[in-house]
């Protein structure tokens, strides 16, 4: 018997009581509909030999221990798990439960089980692919299709989805000039109401978390065609509304068709000015701006990209016949800019340019992104791995993000919305 058979056959050994969130009370209770499927837990009977055989039960499982068990299963696995019983179903959907669920996944995921690449393309698909069955070449690779939000509604069509922001699972989406928030891995989506683009105008969008309220925000920069007429505005979950906030303090807008990176609590976009320009951030707690100095790197440079690195600000500069990849170490400190690795451009690559790198691995590894391949580098001996993918992946996009629970729901768990913080899990 599995790991989640177990757990189902010494919880429902329990006595029903009524359901909660809360693990120390935590009482599963078999749904009616759900009883012709149910199999009774296994007995333990005495050997042969013994005077008379007597089923003796299985022991109980503590609450607590079946919280952290759980809590260290997949979505997909727990979605299953929510037709088990009602306590269980109320469980899973709680918030504290989501909350270690994410934080869990985010800390030690060393095998990336919980990682997943959104696939975007030009022609109106998306797709899903573990980001672990890519990398391990013994593995079937998992890649399923998704019916993205606002496609049935005539806002999707050829023009397709474009994504704005990855955080804690969520996936801020555009179609048609439409946002919403989406939560790849449950399928649940939400529809943000208009930011009120005037005519003419362009916008540069940012999604990430805001901790201090424990809410998720959307940012907008909205500017004409001088590029000089334009306002910041803010969208925040809790209240599902725009307002507008402080002004940009820079003389250039951030690159257009670009959205900002979440690091460190804040949004970054690399913007124009100074010899080799700037990194500006939006801290979302205090909606304040700031400025980040890029490494000192050399000039002839065709393209940068700023990403999010594990966790960290990451620059990759194309210089043609290589890419230099750059990490912040320590958020805010010029001097901990480090080249992480110089890759190489080779003859499966050529004309291809880097776009973005996704991970490093323990031995020093990058993953990165052609347009067109998944590229494995080892900068130590100059060695490329080329993962192997069912799809083509030419002139698509790809997101990395965290499969979570979390809810774009305001009307779950008294309208509050899922973080990601929960400090002191106990260890199993």
């Amino acid at each position: 018997m599995g790991l989640i058979g177990r757990i189902c056959c010494f919880s429902l050994m329990r006595s029903p009581s009524k359901s909660t969130n809360h693990p120390e009370d935590f009482q599963p209770e078999i749904i009616g509909a759900d009883e012709e499927d149910f199999q009774p837990p296994p007995e333990i009977t005495m050997g042969a030999g013994e005077e008379e055989s007597q089923p003796v039960p299985l022991p109980n499982l503590p609450p607590e221990i079946t919280f952290e068990i759980l809590s260290r299963l997949t979505v997909k696995s727990l979605l299953r798990l929510r037709c088990v019983c009602k306590s269980w179903r109320s469980l899973i959907s709680g918030r504290e439960f989501a909350k270690t669920h994410l934080s869990l996944a985010s800390s030690i995921d060393t095998d990336y089980a919980h990682h997943r690449l959104l696939i975007t393309s030009p022609f109106a698909v998306v797709m899903s692919c573990s980001l672990y069955s890519i990398l391990d070449e013994h593995s079937d690779t998992d890649v399923v299709e998704l019916d993205y939000p606002l496609y049935g509604d005539g806002c999707g069509g050829h023009l397709g989805v474009r994504v704005l922001g990855c955080c804690d699972g969520l996936v801020c989406v555009e179609t048609k000039s439409t946002l919403c928030l989406w939560n790849p891995s449950t399928r649940k989506s939400k529809r943000l109401p208009s930011v009120n683009l005037p005519h003419g105008h362009g916008v540069v969008y940012g999604f990430g978390y805001d901790s201090s309220i424990d809410d998720y925000k959307v940012v907008g920069f909205l500017y004409g065609h001088s590029g000089i007429d334009f306002e910041v505005k803010v969208y925040t979950l809790r209240t599902d509304s725009w307002r507008r906030i402080g002004d940009f303090p820079y003389g250039d807008l951030p690159y257009r068709h670009s959205s900002g990176v979440f690091v460190n609590a804040a949004l970054h976009w690399n913007v124009g000015g100074e010899p080799n320009g700037i990194i500006v951030s939006l801290d979302l707690a205090k909606e304040t701006y700031g400025e980040i100095l890029k490494p000192e790197y050399r000039d002839g440079r065709l393209y940068e990209t700023l990403c999010d690195f594990n966790g960290c600000l990451c620059e990759l500069y194309d210089y043609r016949i290589c890419a230099h990849v750059w990490v912040m170490k320590e958020y805010g400190i010029r001097d901990s800019w480090t080249k992480l690795a110089v890759v190489p451009y080779v003859t499966r690559v050529s004309n291809l340019q880097y776009t973005m790198p996704f991970s490093i691995f323990k031995n020093g590894e990058v993953l990165l992104y052609t347009r067109k391949h998944l590229v494995r580098y080892n900068p130590k001996d100059g060695t490329f791995i080329y993962p192997t993918c069912p799809i083509d992946l030419a002139s698509s996009i790809l997101h990395p993000y965290i499969e979570s629970l979390v809810s774009v729901d305001m009307d779950a768990d008294k309208g509050v919305p899922c973080a990601p913080i929960l400090k002191g899990i106990k260890e199993l």
